[in-house]
Order: structure tokens, then sequence, then C-alpha cells
């Protein structure tokens, strides 16, 4: 097990252990066709996997781009092209998106060239018209990046766009007068959604949700429908999940995801990679405080990702998974801040 000395502050002068370990590979011989993203709800066959790669050391993180900010979604340029420099300097595997804009991501996608494959899938408003950014009505969604040497440019690459609030609504609409009361007043919400890419050689599925912010029942009945999506379309995958999830790692939503030893019903199969208490599930350890004296913490915590002071976004991995070190750093164009996390896949 690993330990990790962190010092929970906001500024740049963080202490972190960040054990860098050499990638086993130089470069994989894979091929090299890029894949053309499957419709949503597609279930093509599986291909049998190919030979793993060896166990190296990665980075992964989950941004919220605020695309439908009042302050932020206004931007241009400037604000993809800040996350364009994140990556090109951190070289992740994945990258989660949640509220992206098209034009956002057409610039990552020119910016860092082949390196890296760009999804972008527009939600919809509740009355099913493309939703849209807050700068010349350019479609507003969720997005997933990838680095094409760790999920194998070719044509099993595939990519789903899980519907969550609209799954939800279609289970109540045949559950009685309350199911139906519930499902109509649902139905004037945006409708968010889990984007998911998967590569078959790798056995493996990186996702980016975004769940409801005005509607806790509705938040906790999309974050359920995510866990079961997760589990039953993926099975034998390894499984990694960023995103906004609109609440407090305690709250009945984060539930569904975080694994059972973290306690307090918790129900779900992953570990959070900011937690305090690192790679162990369990429910408190001793952290140093506010005065720096140790202070029995909560493992479902960890640094604030959101102006707010609240942490309501998160990096979900495999317990399997080994995280070597996490930080919520600084944003200049967005009222969240990106988590990253060192891990070895």
């Amino acid at each position: 097990m690993r330990t990790r000395t962190r010092t929970r502050t906001r500024t740049r002068t963080r202490t972190h252990t960040r054990t860098r370990r050499a990638l086993a590979l130089t470069a994989l011989l894979l091929a090299s066709v890029m894949a053309v993203p499957a419709s949503a709800g597609a279930d093509d066959a599986f291909p049998p996997p190919v030979a793993a790669a060896a166990p190296a050391e990665y980075q992964i993180g989950t941004f919220n781009m605020a695309g439908g900010n009042a302050e932020h979604g206004v931007k241009g340029v400037e604000a993809p092209e800040a996350l364009v420099r994140s990556v090109q300097e951190r070289r992740p595997a994945f990258v989660a998106v949640q509220e992206g804009c098209e034009d956002w991501s057409n610039t990552l996608r020119e910016r860092l060239g082949g390196e890296y494959a760009v999804y972008f899938n527009p939600v919809q408003r509740g009355d099913l018209t493309t939703a849209t950014c807050n700068h010349g009505g350019v479609p507003f969604g969720n997005a997933v990046i990838v680095r094409n040497d760790v999920f194998v440019e070719t044509s099993d690459q595939s990519v789903r766009s899980h519907q969550l609030t609209g799954d939800v609504i279609a289970g109540l609409e045949n559950a009685g007068d309350e199911g139906r009361a519930k499902a109509a007043a649902y139905a004037t919400k945006e409708r968010r959604e889990m984007l998911c890419v998967r590569s078959e050689a790798r056995r493996m599925v990186a996702c980016s949700a975004h769940l409801t912010h005005d509607d806790r029942d509705l938040r906790i009945a999309e974050a359920s429908r995510a866990r079961e999506i997760l589990r039953d379309e993926y099975p034998g995958y390894t499984k990694l999940l960023g995103g906004d999830f609109n609440d407090d790692p305690l709250s009945a939503a984060a539930d569904h995801f975080y694994a059972p030893g973290y306690q307090r019903d918790a129900e779900g199969e992953f570990k959070e990679v900011d937690s305090p208490c690192g790679n162990d599930i369990r429910e408190v350890t001793l952290a140093p405080g506010p005065a720096g004296w140790p202070t029995m913490t909560h493992c479902r915590s960890g640094e604030a990702t959101h102006n707010s002071g609240m942490k309501m976004d998160a990096l979900y991995v495999p317990p399997s998974v080994e995280v070597t070190w996490a930080d919520a750093t600084k944003a200049l164009h967005s009222d969240h801040v990106p988590l990253w996390a060192g891990v070895i896949l």
C-alpha cells in the first residue's frame, strides 16, 4: 500500500507524494484506424481482447468546463486552450468533461492531434431540443478524452451515450399515479447522461457523468441508474468514472458509487481517488484538521472542487486499481476545478 502525504490546501504549494514510475512500454504496436463513434444505444458484439499491456502509471482527470455558467460559458477559445495545455503537460490516459461545448471539443480535437480521441455528445433540454452553451448557441453536453495508445486506437473503440434522466422517466411512467406525476415533473428537466468510451482490447471503459443539480430525488435516481448501467453493460471491464455529481460524498446519490467498505449505506463498486484514506476502503481515518491536529475524517470526503467550497466532482476507480496521488488544482475559466490523479492501469 502506498501512503500519501498531503497538505489539504488549494494553493500551488501543496505537498504530495508523487512517485513517478517509468512507463513500462515506450510504444504500443497497435492498429491506428480511428473508430467512428457508435450511435447511442448500439450494442455491438465484443471481439476477443488482445494481449494485455504491462501495468504502468497514468494520470486521469475530470473537469466541469462550465459551458452553462453565466460567467464562464460565454468564453471562446481560451477555455479549451487552457485544458489543451494541461493535457499536453500531463498526458493523461483519460479526462471526463462535463458542461462542455461542441466548439470547445472541436478545439481540443484539433489541438491534441492524433495522440488523443475526443468524443462529445450534446444533451437535451426538457422540451427535447438540444441544450446550448452560453455563447453562439453551440451544443452543450459531456465529453470524454482518451489517449489512443492506452485505449487502443482501433475500429473496436466505441462510444455510447447512456441516458440517465430519460431512463428514470421511462421507468416511472408505468409506476402508478405517483410515478406518472414524478415522471411529468422530471420531464421538464435537462436530460442528464453518462457518456462512455470503451476499449475492447484493454477491456477498459471510461465514462463522464453529470447529474441533475436542482432535484435531490431525481439525482439519486440518476445515480442508481448509472450504477446499474456500469454493472450490467460493462461486466469484467476496468471502469473509470469521472463526473460532476452535484452532491456531497456522504450523500444518498454518492451511496451508489462508493464501495460498501466505506459504510454509511454505500452500495457501489468504486473507491474515490481523492479520499483522505488513499487506497484503504473504510469509514473513517485520522487526517490533519484545520489547525493541523489529527482529526477523525470520513473516507468519503476530499478536496473542494467547486467555488462554493463543496466537493461535488469525483473520480471513481475499481478497488483493484492503485491510486498513487490525487490533486484538485485550479481553473481560470470555470467555477469548478479539475481533479487529477495518478493510477496504475
